[in-house]
């Protein structure tokens, strides 16, 4: 099966006095999860996650740490055949969250948001372990 390269960022900022993660509900695969994309042939994933960050939310983010890499299953949709990815999971934080001007459908959530949320495993784990990072 062929394999790509991604770079998914879980960005937290601090709202409302809280801290609290930004997910997105991916158009192609319909699921909450963190920004990010494919990693470009001259970039490493740490470039291509601040890069996807800024193009997908309009933020500057500061990485934190990698917290892990994955492989995630990537369903045919449209043209593109299935196909898998290789996965760059970080933590980042935004200083400017006001700035965000994202596409698709989003939300800052807060740990008790999250423990509400219908997500997957690896994305709930992620987005909760991101807002720990912080408290």
């Amino acid at each position: 099966m062929i394999k790509h390269f991604a770079a998914t960022a879980y960005i937290v900022s601090k709202i409302d006095g809280q801290f609290k993660v930004l997910l997105h509900k991916h158009k192609k695969l319909g699921i909450w999860i963190g920004v990010g994309g494919h990693v470009e042939k001259e970039e490493s994933p740490k470039q291509a996650v601040i890069r996807e960050a800024k193009e997908e939310t309009n933020l500057e983010i500061t990485l934190v740490n990698q917290f892990c890499i994955q492989e995630e299953k990537i369903p045919k949709y449209g043209i593109e055949a299935a196909h898998r990815h290789i996965d760059f999971i970080y933590f980042a934080f935004a200083k400017n969250p006001e700035n965000i001007k994202m596409e698709e459908e989003y939300g800052w959530f807060s740990l008790k948001d999250l423990d509400k949320m219908d997500l997957r495993p690896e994305a709930k784990r992620a987005a909760q372990n991101a807002i720990k990072t912080y408290t």
